[in-house]
């Protein structure tokens, strides 16, 4: 039997009215049903401000074909293929060949951890990750383990991702540290994601939860509204903080203005 939720919960911490400025945010969020972070030795603020990933762009051009987005990601406690441990070079700057470990999410199946994907192996994980993009037989999905936050500071794409992406980066990890969440909250760093300008963007795994204009004040709120909410969820929850929120995995952006137009504290008795 599902607990009942109250709305009011998921608005207390940004309980004002969505201003204008959200409004233009929600709806930003690139229709995908899964999403894959290939593991990076270094850290997005020295990446490139277009990384030469072929095995990144092979791999997009596969998950297209099942509504997937390709991504990459770097935390010093993140795993990265042993290839790579001790290595000196970014992955697509080795002469052996990239080679990653990844995280990949499914709006179905929650997290799966891929130890190793390259050109050589592409067609079968590719295969493995469609197999984890595709729907289960229940709508509603429980997610176990850690949520993951990962947040946009590829410097060299746009300073904003680096300069406040870097801040709410560190104010997140500084949080879970304050808490002792470590072991429940993973935060990590990642390339461009699309939304520059709606820097620093956050992004909430398994639940595919997008968030835009995020501040390092508002570390202990996006946390608490993470936490409150990382049990259980259903294709239709509240939206995540709906004051920074600009989007969802599943959803297109017509059903993104529409799932925040109906939560819009203005509109709800």
């Amino acid at each position: 039997m599902k607990t009942k939720v109250s709305l009011r919960q998921f608005l207390r911490p940004f309980s004002t009215t969505v201003s204008p400025k959200s409004e233009a945010l929600s709806g930003t969020v690139p229709y995908h049903e899964a999403a894959v972070f290939l593991h990076t030795r270094f850290s997005p603020l020295t990446y490139p401000k277009k990384v030469p990933s072929k095995l990144q762009r092979t791999l997009q051009l596969y998950a297209t074909q099942w509504s997937g987005v390709v991504y990459q990601s770097w935390s010093p406690e993140q795993r990265v293929h042993d290839q790579f441990v001790n290595s000196e070079k970014a992955e697509w700057d080795d002469e052996r060949g990239e080679v990653y470990a990844a995280t990949a999410f499914s709006r179905f199946r929650g997290k799966l951890e891929v130890p190793e994907i390259s050109l050589q192996n592409l067609d079968e994980v590719n295969e493995l990750l469609k197999s984890h993009a595709s729907p289960l037989n229940s709508h509603d999905s429980s997610i176990n383990g850690p949520v993951h936050l990962y947040v946009c500071t590829h410097a060299e794409r746009d300073c904003r991702c680096g300069q406040t992406g870097t801040q709410v980066f560190e104010a997140l990890r500084d949080e879970v540290k304050k808490r002792d969440l470590a072991q429940k909250v993973k935060i990590a760093g990642t390339g461009h994601v699309g939304g520059h300008k709606y820097a620093a963007n956050v992004l909430v795994y398994p639940e595919g939860e997008w968030l835009g204009y995020v501040r390092p004040e508002n570390a202990p709120e996006v946390l608490d509204a993470v936490l409150a909410r990382h049990a259980s969820t259903t294709h239709l929850n509240v939206p995540l903080c709906p004051g920074l929120w600009r989007g969802r995995m599943g959803l297109d952006k017509e059903e993104q203005l529409a799932l925040i137009d109906s939560f819009n504290p203005l509109h709800t008795q």
